[in-house]
């Protein structure tokens, strides 16, 4: 199932960016990286593929966009291991799941 995410856009100014299943536009990557819905989804078919670099790039898309102090709280992972994340640099296994946890407590509440 391919989903084509949109708001206004001029076609011949834009780029798509392949997300495996997904497909969506870079003037829509903030968005996309705002919804904890849909960033949950495209983690979570990022580790049934066995694809780290997809994991690891739409975490830090993430990271980048939403408030990290909120994040760093919820999660209870140093704030500047987030920035780190956020700016791309390798993380344990231990933040990735306190970070998806903390995604998902979001999407639970």
């Amino acid at each position: 199932m391919m989903v084509i995410l949109m708001n206004k856009f001029d076609i011949s100014s834009i780029e798509p960016i392949k997300l495996k299943s997904k497909k969506l536009f870079k003037n829509d990557s903030v968005e996309f990286f705002k919804d904890s819905r849909m960033v949950a989804e495209a983690l979570a078919e990022a580790i049934l593929e066995g694809d780290k670099e997809a994991f690891h790039e739409i975490i830090s898309g993430h990271l980048s966009v939403i408030n990290k102090e909120e994040l760093a709280r919820r999660s209870k992972v140093p704030i500047a291991t987030i920035r780190r994340m956020a700016a791309g640099s390798n993380f344990t296994i231990d933040n990735m799941l306190k970070i998806t946890a903390a995604i998902h407590e979001e999407l639970s509440a």
